[in-house]
């Protein structure tokens, strides 16, 4: 009988999540129609949304123990992906009255992209069950075996910490509790094989920590007491400051890639030819290129040819049909490790897409 439960998992999350979408469907035919006011409809809606989100968590433990996630270990920085996360999140925080301070200093990973965004969005979610303010925190730290002076010093492990900062000496129960957001981390967690997360009560707040063996490169560290080696603190660079084009010859497909790059705050502008792509190219630095292959250009030849001789490094993200075809080399020059996104997931895949390859690039 073990052996069916994750196929009797999947059918219970699938029928629920299933359930719940054909009533967020009758509520706001409700709504449009003026049977349910706009609190009314938030009021029957929220309990929903948050069953159809546990049952998605469910489904990724389940996929992820059936061994049917093939990981992709890559170079990318811890910092840019929890700032990342927290920018792509910020208006739902600031609508929960969640306050968020951080202190990012950059880390240098291999580890599959995303594994560690969807690690990211669980322990961040979990923290905000606990409660409504954050501290995060991402450093290089000397791991606590290494720490005594009989012990050659270790190599820098990456470390993020959750601190939730709590109103009373009360701790919240669900901080002991093995909910499905605990679980999906932990799943996440084995699934890399290469990070030790832990839970604790310290006075005044709960921690959440993820401790990434795999970094890369030479890094300056604190010890397991919090004392810098020497390195200073720096403040990382957010995806403020990336500036991405999407190239698309249909309006409707440019502006929804559009709207979605936006609301991750990252300034960006829609063009409908390689000829307006390559003139933004040349007025400002780009980080970042979306290129719609299911409505090329009639120009996008000239597009690939440019971008190989001047920009042969900058990122692409390709939104493609879904019975295009693969192939080994794109309109934009680019390989087959660009990320490509079928256009009826753009508004679910493209954020992330967006995330992991400006995190290689800037």
């Amino acid at each position: 009988m073990a052996a069916h439960w994750p196929d009797l998992a999947v059918a219970l999350t699938e029928q629920a999540i299933d359930s719940v979408d054909h009533l967020l469907r009758g509520l706001g035919l409700l709504l449009q129609r003026g049977r349910l006011t706009e609190a009314e409809y938030r009021i029957l809606a929220l309990p929903a949304q948050r069953l159809k989100q546990c049952g998605v968590h469910a489904q990724q433990i389940v996929r992820l123990q059936s061994g049917q996630v093939r990981q992709s270990h890559e170079k990318i920085d811890l910092a840019y992906v929890v700032e990342s996360v927290l920018q792509e999140r910020r208006e739902a925080l600031a609508l929960q009255g969640i306050t968020v301070r951080r202190q990012f200093r950059p880390v240098e990973l291999l580890i599959d992209p995303t594994v560690a965004y969807s690690l990211v969005q669980a322990m961040l979610e979990w923290a905000v069950q606990q409660g409504s303010r954050l501290e995060l925190s991402v450093e290089p730290r000397v791991p606590d075996d290494t720490v005594p002076a009989t012990a050659e010093p270790g190599p820098p492990r990456g470390w993020l910490a959750v601190d939730v900062l709590l109103d009373g000496p009360r701790v919240p129960e669900s901080v002991y509790a093995d909910g499905v957001l605990w679980l999906l981390a932990q799943q996440l967690a084995s699934t890399d094989g290469g990070i030790a997360l832990q839970r604790q009560v310290e006075p005044g707040r709960v921690r959440l920590t993820a401790q990434f063996r795999r970094t890369v490169g030479q890094v300056r560290a604190t010890d397991a007491t919090g004392h810098d080696s020497g390195a200073p603190s720096t403040v990382f660079k957010t995806i403020g400051d990336s500036y991405a084009v999407v190239c698309s010859a249909d309006a409707p497909t440019r502006l929804r890639a559009l709207d979605v790059v936006k609301k991750l705050g990252i300034a960006a502008d829609g063009v409908a030819s390689a000829a307006q792509a390559l003139a933004a190219l040349a007025a400002r630095d780009i980080h970042l290129l979306v290129l719609d292959e299911a409505h090329l250009p009639a120009d996008a030849a000239q597009l690939a040819d440019t971008l190989a001789q001047r920009r042969p490094g900058i990122a692409v993200v390709r939104l493609v049909g879904d019975t295009q075809p693969g192939t080994d080399q794109d309109a934009a020059g680019e390989h087959h490790e660009a990320p490509r996104i079928p256009l009826e997931a753009l508004d679910a895949r493209l954020g992330p897409a967006v995330m992991f390859s400006l995190s290689k690039v800037v």
